[in-house]
């Protein structure tokens, strides 16, 4: 399989820089997936889980909280606020989730800390997907 240059950022370093396959991660609109000789793309990051299959076949995954993509004349660069493999990652707390929705549900979204809120949520969903996934529960 076809191989492009994919790069990992966080403001702590280099986390992932060589050839990869494939790499899937989360945006706003849902999972997406890169492969050589994709169109040039930028996106923002969702907190989820990035998964990336290496040029020697190695699979890879981090979870990341947030940042930017870009697919630029045949190479990627993530950018992301943080990224851990998963099994370093907190596990979640279902009641920290459950009163973090709650706390969204009655806000307004014209509340000036709505996306915040929103953000919460979504890093306190995704450590869940993860969390479920080494303990082979289903979400």
């Amino acid at each position: 399989m076809a191989t492009f240059s994919f790069k990992l950022v966080t403001p702590t370093g280099v986390v992932f820089d060589g050839p990869v396959e494939q790499v899937n991660a989360v945006g706003p609109l849902g999972e997406f997936g890169v492969l050589a000789d994709h169109t040039n793309f930028i996106t923002s990051l969702a907190p989820g889980l990035m998964t990336i299959r290496t040029g020697d076949g190695q699979s890879l995954a981090y979870l990341v909280m947030g940042g930017l993509v870009e697919i630029k004349d045949g190479a990627m660069t993530a950018l992301a606020s943080s990224a851990e493999p998963p099994e370093k990652a907190a596990p979640a707390d279902p009641a920290e989730l459950q009163a973090a929705e709650e706390r969204l549900a009655a806000m307004s979204a014209y509340d000036p800390a709505y996306d915040e809120a929103q953000q919460a949520v979504a890093m306190l969903r995704a450590r869940r997907v993860v969390s479920e996934s080494r303990t082979g529960a289903s979400h």
